[in-house]
């Protein structure tokens, strides 16, 4: 279940960016084209943006393309490489469910004394202020069903015996692949 309500959210967070895009183009537009007043893109913008990063993690972690800095874990042997992960995996969660635990209240005392922004257009702040909970949340949960799984795998001795490291100079670009021929 949380697999797929992370999966859902990761659509949503992928849209949010499109549309935050498309509401600064807009932005833009009106502003230097038609001189007109635009009171309400950028706001809307770092909503969709803030909605994007906390809510969009639990897909990120749930598809594990996350960025990682692997110095050190590419020489380690596999059964050291997945408890250095499961160990780095408990203390994530623990500081998503510490984000999520101080977040609930702000939301709800933002919901409850109906805050709203200081701009023009003034929207509900509980809005945003409820992607960061929600967000941290479902990541909590997430990262709970990515450990039991490393448990598991762990267990059962289903581990990758070789990683392989990826960076951007062993990307190989042809003649075809770089630009207009001269």
């Amino acid at each position: 279940m949380i697999e797929g309500v992370s999966s859902i959210t990761g659509g949503v967070a992928a849209l949010c960016i499109v549309a935050a895009a498309l509401v600064v183009t807009e932005g833009i537009i009106t502003r230097k084209v038609f001189g007109l007043s635009a009171i309400w893109q950028i706001e809307a913008s770092v909503f969709l943006l803030i909605f994007a990063t906390f809510v969009g993690a639990p897909f990120v972690q749930k598809s594990e393309h996350h960025l990682n800095v692997d110095l050190v874990l590419v020489h380690l042997s596999p059964k050291t490489r997945e408890v250095v992960l499961i160990v780095v995996s408990i203390i994530t969660c623990i500081l998503a469910g510490i984000l999520a635990w101080f977040a609930w209240p702000m939301w709800w005392e933002a919901a409850i004394r109906n805050d709203h922004s200081y701009s023009l257009w003034g929207p509900p702040l509980w809005i945003p202020y409820f992607f960061i909970p929600f967000g941290m949340s479902l990541l909590l949960f997430q990262y709970i069903v990515h450990i039991i799984k490393k448990i598991n795998s762990l267990k059962k001795s289903k581990l990758i015996e070789k990683t392989t490291r990826f960076e951007l100079k062993d990307i190989k670009i042809s003649k075809a692949d770089s630009g207009p021929k001269k």
